[in-house]
């Protein structure tokens, strides 16, 4: 059983996604609460009066308490985790572990960023953008997070093909952006994937760099509207989230034009085409307002003055970007409208404020609330006419062109990079130098790029040792652990993470991370909030580490690796950090003058 339900801050069901034993499941208690006659259709009003009870107690402790419930454990097996995005709360259900519930669910609010943006299940996005949620949701939980490494480790395999191959890729990408260029296109990516592993990302300057889960995102998309009658080629509206370090990074709205070539080869062309400091602002807006709505639910009156002078600051700067943008558009009519009216109940809730502040009157907060759902859905339309209008964006025609001369100019090289593709990096070539190796995986977390052996049906290590070894390695790293090693009766297991700078030179923390998590209860889970997880795609679990550890230090200066290596059980712990060391070094010479 396994299943998605999102509600609005009202408890309506606006989302729902649940497989068919979930589904017949819930029939059955409907059916004998009363709530269904036999063999009725399920809908969201019966899942609203099943589950009103949970979504309405899980409001009242996040709004009263700040203290809302993380998941239920039921019987046999039976879990449900809790979720928030901007009002919305989302609803995982399923018989796995909790933990592992927790990461899905994470994903899950992760994607409906990445499709819906800051307007979270709005009629103005339409059922394109729900259908896009869905299959990416499909094809991450039934295809890829049990079986595939990606997802596994969450970073993005690269495909390791000499210098030479590698120069004549990058001159084609670079030649499509030119061209994306003088089509009046500044800001582009394009990315070359064989086999779902990266052989070339290459950006515009004006571009604003993709995030790890920016790649891993555009991988799973691919490959969920992958079907066997879909389209060669394909366009699809998504917001990006751009390297976290990036003053315009969080809400990147682009447009992705897929495209299938010959030998298993996608192209992808993304085209940023919004003004990225005026849709930072709104986007940045949504947040803050959802803050001093929550403050305001708690009844917290000291904190309630902050909040509201960071939304002033906020709308103030979103204001201003917003005439800034009129002032270099025409055709701006709708917009210019929405813009007044949003002004408009602006001033006139900043007045109920200013009045509030100065005698503390119940009778205003009251009104004060009343008037907030009104200001996010201007907020909401202004985002929709300024950050999501993509109509600018008239060349989309010319992509399938652009792809076209990708696909002719790499042709004599798709046959040797299909096949290259299947046989990447092969664990064989490594057991003469390092005997007892039976699995690696080399991780560059600052780029989300991945180096391991592909896996095989026949392989040594089962595929649930290898799960396994990530999350005990995970839960070490939790608790400030940096170094692990451990063994089975089988294998043994080792794992490293380390910090260089920009020369390869390895970084030192004077931080404790041990003591640091057990101070703050993150260790243990035992913190006000739910402890972060390590990966990429929830949030950027890494780069928060950089900075952790190296205050002082731009986090865009360190790198930071991991390494994960299985051998044979009678490998030694002296054995497994020498051939760690050399493993790396091996990797190093064999990518070449590139650094991973």
């Amino acid at each position: 059983m396994n299943g998605l339900i999102v509600f609005n801050s009202a408890n309506d069901v606006v989302y729902q996604k649940l497989n068919e034993p979930l589904a017949q499941k819930i029939r059955g208690v409907a059916t004998t609460q009363g709530l269904l006659p036999s063999g009725g259709a399920l809908d969201s009003n019966i899942l609203l009066q099943i589950f009103s009870p949970i979504v309405g107690s899980q409001r009242i402790m996040q709004c009263q308490f700040d203290n809302a419930y993380s998941s239920l454990q039921c019987e046999q097996g039976f879990n449900l985790v809790f979720g928030e995005l901007l009002g919305f709360t989302f609803l995982k259900i399923g018989q796995i572990p909790v933990e592992l519930l927790g990461r899905q669910m994470g994903v899950a609010i992760t994607l409906t960023r990445y499709c819906y943006g800051a307007n979270l299940f709005a009629a103005q996005a339409g059922a394109m953008q729900q259908e896009l949620l869905t299959q990416c949701l499909d094809c991450y939980e039934t295809l890829l997070w049990e079986e595939d490494q990606t997802y596994l480790l969450e970073a993005m395999p690269r495909l390791l093909i000499n210098t030479e191959l590698k120069r004549t890729v990058h001159l084609t990408l670079d030649a499509t952006l030119e061209h994306l260029r003088q089509l009046g296109l500044p800001r582009a990516h394009a990315l070359l994937l064989v086999s779902n592993k990266l052989v070339a990302a290459n950006s515009t300057r004006q571009a604003l760099p993709l995030a790890a889960a920016d790649l891993l995102f555009l991988s799973l998309m691919s490959r969920a509207l992958q079907a066997p009658k879909s389209p060669s080629q394909r366009a699809v509206a998504v917001f990006l989230q751009g390297v976290s370090h990036d003053v315009n990074s969080g809400c990147v709205p682009s447009i992705v034009h897929i495209s299938r070539l010959h030998g298993n080869q996608v192209l992808l062309q993304v085209i940023e085409y919004a003004h990225m400091p005026l849709t930072s602002c709104i986007y940045d807006s949504f947040f803050v307002l959802q803050k001093i709505m929550a403050v305001q639910h708690q009844g917290d009156s000291d904190a309630l003055k902050p909040a509201f002078e960071n939304l002033e600051s906020f709308i103030v700067q979103a204001l201003n970007a917003l005439k800034r943008y009129l002032k270099q558009r025409s055709e701006t009519e709708d917009l210019e409208n929405c813009t007044k009216k949003f002004a408009a109940k602006w001033e006139n809730l900043r007045k109920m404020y200013t009045e509030y502040f100065k005698n503390f009157e119940r009778e205003l907060l009251v009104r004060i609330e009343s008037n907030l759902p009104s200001f996010g859905e201007e907020l909401k339309q202004i985002f929709t006419l300024a950050c999501c209008d993509s109509s600018s964006v008239h060349e989309l025609d010319q992509l399938s062109d652009t792809a076209a001369n990708v696909e002719a100019k790499l042709l004599e090289f798709a046959e040797f990079l299909a096949v290259k593709a299947t046989r990447n990096i092969s664990i064989d070539a490594y057991l003469e130098d390092f005997p007892g190796l039976v699995h690696f995986m080399y991780v560059n977390r600052s780029r989300g790029q991945m180096l391991a052996p592909d896996l095989r049906p026949n392989q040594l290590v089962p595929k649930t040792k290898l799960w396994s070894m990530v999350e005990i390695a995970r839960n070490y790293l939790k608790k400030g652990q940096t170094t692990v090693m451990w063994k089975d009766k089988a294998f043994h297991y080792s794992y490293f993470l380390w910090f260089e700078d920009m020369t390869g030179g390895v970084l030192n923390t004077v931080v404790d991370l041990q003591h640091h998590f057990l101070s703050t209860g993150a260790a243990s889970g035992n913190g006000s909030k739910s402890p972060t997880e390590p990966g990429a795609l929830t949030m950027d679990y890494y780069h928060d580490l950089a900075e952790l550890c190296f205050p002082k230090l731009s986090p865009a200066k360190v790198r930071v690796y991991e390494l994960y290596c299985i051998h044979l059980g009678l490998v030694t712990a002296t054995c497994a950090v020498e051939h760690a060391r050399r493993l790396v070094a091996t990797i190093s010479d064999v990518v070449g003058e590139e650094a991973f």
